[in-house]
């Protein structure tokens, strides 16, 4: 079993890794630059207060480096499986921020981190790729701090109606059409598929309570593409 899991893992990292090149040029096309205002909103939830921020599947760093226009007293530790990801996070960094970002190649379920390390941990669009969910939120609630913040972005099952939208049509066929053409088809299979096989908000937000948080929000973006989670431990 475990072997099939390391499998899994560096499949997933040659994936996004063969994708890195072209990443955020599809982002933005994909979601008509709504990507960008989903990290804005997400990170007006930080603590300005905030010294440790913990990004949890960083790839090209967009999440920690709105973080940092937001507390710019902090250090962001940026922890992605693919090291092309994060050459990429490394080379976009903003002089100015590069004394306040740390980036680590290491799985999500396994943090090289000790307890109670953060003020707040970011994730976007990283817990569907999670082997083990609650194994995912339970590291997210070790390395927080008491009253310590974690913001989830994350592609929720919608309902099945939600499929035959504009919107649900264009996740449906558009998004891995272009993202064919443009950069991978599989990866971008991949996401279609992925956001139809993960949980619905309410099942996400059930879990995230069980690792040990105490109140959590949710509230879904742009028609229900995406949602934002806002966890306090």
């Amino acid at each position: 079993m475990e072997r099939l899991l390391q499998r899994k893992r560096e499949a997933i990292a040659q994936m996004f890794s063969a994708i890195a090149p072209r990443y955020d040029l599809l982002n933005r096309l994909l979601s008509l630059g709504a990507d960008v205002c989903w990290r804005r909103f997400a990170v007006q939830w930080l603590p300005v207060s905030a010294r440790c921020i913990v990004d949890i599947g960083a790839g090209t760093g967009d999440f920690a480096f709105a973080a940092l226009r937001r507390c710019s007293d902090a250090k962001v530790i940026g922890v992605d499986f693919s090291q092309r990801m994060l050459e990429r996070a490394r080379r976009k960094a903003k002089p100015s921020f590069m004394p306040h970002c740390q980036w680590l190649v290491a799985d999500a379920l396994r943090l090289p981190l000790r307890d109670k390390a953060a003020d707040a941990v970011l994730c976007a669009f990283t817990a569907r790729n999670f082997e083990d969910l609650t194994q995912g939120f339970e590291e997210m609630a070790r390395v927080l701090r008491g009253g310590g913040v974690a913001l989830i972005l994350e592609f929720c099952q919608p309902p099945s109606s939600w499929w035959w939208t504009p919107v649900g049509l264009f996740i449906r066929y558009g998004v891995p059409l272009i993202g064919g053409w443009l950069g991978d088809p599989v990866a971008y299979a991949y996401l279609t598929a992925s956001i139809r096989t993960f949980l619905p908000a309410e099942d996400i937000a059930n879990s995230i309570r069980q690792v040990g948080f105490r109140r959590v929000d949710w509230v879904p973006l742009t028609l229900g593409v995406t949602t934002l989670f806002r966890a306090v431990k």
